[in-house]
């Protein structure tokens, strides 16, 4: 007779439960059919594996040499269910992530490093998109998925925040006003600002640019643009600032987001 699975399970049951009728309730069967199959189990080992008393079960000397066996054989085989199950539910492919030049830092990093480390299969391209292309390539299934700074004013985008910052001012380390823990757009008024271009990519022109911009604010006003930039980096070196009016930025309040193209 073949020595089966379910023999190797039933028999790790009684040795486990020093009995045959706790051993029947953990396996759903009934005790007679468990019994039967123990001693089948017995027959094709060729030697008694328990000792059977009045009070239960006890293990023979072959029988606790063929436990750590049996136990090992079931763990084997419970590794290699859950491996084939895994392997089957990957993913694989490749991914192209736009990337937004209004997003960076730590939470970007992260993001990317947990999704390699959950599905290693996928080769991940990156393209990125400067500060005139709010969506980062969602609009012309340039990319598949981006992380992006809202607001991204267009339909058939679904967004999930990984990421919250508040909105800084940047100005000149020897500005009057850099030292101050907090700013009111008040106390700001009438200086220069960097702005972000209006979006080309599908977009609501206006949408990113004023969000940049602290438009419309509270009582009114409008902000001076003194330069114009279409990434983080290159602020600065657009336009070089008046000595005496040192332009100023604002990065918005806001929230990075993972975002996706609906349907695609």
């Amino acid at each position: 007779m073949d020595i089966e699975l379910r023999h190797l399970r039933y028999f790790v049951a009684v040795a486990e439960e020093a009995g045959f009728t706790a051993a029947a309730g953990r396996v759903h069967v009934t005790q007679q059919v468990l019994s039967a199959q123990v001693r089948q189990l017995e027959d094709a080992v060729g030697t008694p594996l328990l000792a059977r008393t009045s009070r239960g079960v006890a293990l023979t000397a072959a029988g606790a040499a063929f436990l750590d066996v049996a136990r090992e054989m079931l763990a084997l085989l419970d590794r290699g269910v859950a491996a084939a199950r895994h392997a089957a539910q990957a993913v694989s492919g490749r991914l192209v992530v736009g990337l937004s030049a209004a997003t960076g830092g730590l939470p970007r990093s992260r993001v990317l490093a947990a999704f390699a480390a959950a599905h290693p299969a996928v080769a991940v391209d990156l393209e990125v998109y400067d500060l005139a292309h709010p969506a980062a390539g969602l609009l012309d299934h340039g990319t598949d998925v981006a992380l992006l700074r809202p607001p991204v004013d267009a339909p058939g985008l679904a967004l999930e925040v990984v990421a919250e910052e508040p909105r800084v001012f940047v100005l000149a380390s020897g500005h009057p006003l850099a030292g101050r823990s907090s700013l009111d757009l008040s106390e700001v008024a009438g200086l220069p600002w960097v702005a972000t271009p209006l979006s080309v990519d599908g977009c609501a022109p206006s949408a990113f640019r004023d969000d940049w911009l602290a438009v419309p604010r509270p009582g009114g006003g409008a902000p001076v643009v003194g330069a114009e930039a279409r990434t983080i980096c290159d602020r600065a070196a657009r336009k070089p600032p008046d000595p005496q009016r040192q332009n100023f930025s604002g990065r918005p309040r806001s929230r990075s987001k993972a975002a996706s193209a609906n349907g695609h």
